[in-house]
């Protein structure tokens, strides 16, 4: 395991989610999940596919909070400008979503 610049320890491979799978207690309750993230880490990545596989695991989610997670920053531009990369990337994610 390596930290990265978001200090977390990843293990190899994103098939770390996968250890843990919570029961299905009461399928029927709607919820909504106030708070995931979305970002590309190596070894790490939690995307679209991830949060579908996730809200789509028995548990009836009907919707979800983007939480910012310093991600996605630009490379290039003022300072003051490189957050908005993150935004670029999760409205990005939140039209391809549509075409699920």
């Amino acid at each position: 395991m390596q930290a990265n610049r978001f200090n977390i320890r990843t293990p190899p491979g994103s098939d770390w989610y996968e250890l843990t799978q919570e029961e299905v207690l009461e399928p029927d309750i709607p919820i909504v999940d106030p708070h995931h993230h979305l970002w590309r880490i190596p070894g790490l990545d939690y995307l679209l596919e991830n949060l579908q596989n996730d809200t789509q695991s028995g548990h009836d989610v009907r919707k979800t909070v983007f939480v910012e997670c310093s991600a996605s920053y630009r490379d290039t531009g003022p300072d003051h400008l490189k957050p908005v990369g993150e935004t670029e990337f999760v409205a990005e994610i939140a039209e391809k979503s549509k075409e699920d």
